[in-house]
């Protein structure tokens, strides 16, 4: 069985203060946003082995603050291919994960993060607003992961991770 972790970015800032939409960074919510799913993560053992994350900025600190917040030291691979993807851009990032890896944590972007998770599940119509993670299993090796091949275990939009609503355990 491998696991994904299919993560939109945390909330950015507006493209209006930015001349690259590359370079846009983290809202401070974005960023607490980050830092609580990762420690959910944590709580919940569910870490993964391994990162691929878009080359944007902003997808690139969800991905460190995660990280931060599970306090876990995980190869990370950037991406460019995730950056403004297609679907099968992510199936193809996807397929070339080692075969040794069970779990990965993609973060990248609408509107391919919604398709692919809507495609991985075969007939879901799936929507993904900033910081929301998914766990999407499936049966197949990574080289042959298809559209189809994938079953919901989770959605976790950052609502459910408020501060107020996390329990003592679960928030150090």
């Amino acid at each position: 069985m491998n696991t994904l972790y299919i993560l939109r970015h945390a909330d950015a800032e507006g493209r209006a203060q930015y001349d690259d939409d590359h370079d846009r960074s983290l809202t401070a919510e974005g960023e607490r946003a980050a830092r609580r799913l990762g420690r959910f993560l944590a709580a919940t053992d569910q870490c993964p082995e391994q990162c691929i994350t878009s080359t944007a900025v902003r997808a690139r600190r969800t991905t460190d603050l995660v990280a931060e917040g599970g306090d876990w030291d995980l190869p990370l691979r950037s991406a460019n291919a995730l950056y403004k993807a297609q679907p099968a851009d992510v199936l193809d990032e996807m397929q070339a994960v080692d075969p040794n890896v069970q779990a990965i944590l993609l973060v990248g972007h609408e509107p391919a993060w919604s398709a692919t998770v809507s495609s991985l599940l075969g007939s879901a119509n799936v929507s993904l607003s900033p910081g929301t993670c998914v766990r999407v299993d499936t049966k197949k090796a990574w080289n042959d992961i298809r559209f189809g091949s994938g079953v919901l275990r989770w959605m976790v939009p950052p609502s459910l991770l408020r501060e107020e609503g996390l329990t003592q355990a679960q928030h150090p």
